[in-house]
């Protein structure tokens, strides 16, 4: 008998963002995350 599939409300966020949204939707949800993080990097760079 096959095991029964988790539900999406019992999956960690790793697992469950793939089973929601395309690869496209999750790479530009990384880089708007990310765009704060390059940011900052640059200015501490510019004030050394």
């Amino acid at each position: 008998m096959p095991r029964k599939k988790k539900e999406l409300t019992e999956l960690p966020d790793e697992k469950l963002i793939p089973k929601l949204f395309h690869k496209k939707v999750r790479d530009k949800l990384k880089e708007v995350a990310h765009e704060r993080d390059k940011k900052d990097e640059k200015q501490n760079h510019e004030k050394e």
